[in-house]
């Protein structure tokens, strides 16, 4: 018997070769462009912290202290007379709106000086204007 021999047909396969590279600029520009995204996405995961260790920690206290409100009021007494510190610091503010006019809200700065030797109080209002109130 004669043995016959016959070869299995291979398969064929073709094998596309890729299209050469594009040599413009704006190739070269969309490269470029692609290396720095791909450069910071490397640097991005690089800087990640590794993951943290969780601990349980007691939860800080905090000391409140609790601020009241103290209603003071001033009072100078001098040769049987009593004045009232609020009563002066309103005449003052009187003074600067009914007499000079202006806001109540402009002052940002009031001295009052109570002097029972003078029989009044001498004022300074925001550092400039200055005067003086009988009590």
């Amino acid at each position: 018997m004669a043995t016959r021999a016959t070869k299995k047909a291979e398969p064929k396969t073709t094998v596309k070769e890729a299209p050469a590279k594009k040599t413009t600029a704006k190739a070269v520009k969309e490269e470029a462009a692609e290396a720095k995204t791909t450069a910071k996405a490397a640097e991005k995961t690089a800087e990640k912290p590794a993951a943290k260790k969780t601990t349980t920690r007691k939860p800080a206290t905090r000391r409140t202290t609790k601020k009241s409100e103290v209603n003071t009021e001033v009072y100078v007494q001098f040769w049987g007379k009593e004045v009232y510190a609020k009563d002066v610091v309103a005449s003052i503010k009187n003074i600067w709106t009914e007499e000079m006019g202006n806001k109540e809200e402009d002052i940002t700065d009031l001295k009052v000086y109570i002097k029972p030797e003078d029989n009044g109080a001498h004022y300074v209002i925001n550092n400039d204007i200055t005067g003086f109130i009988g009590l």
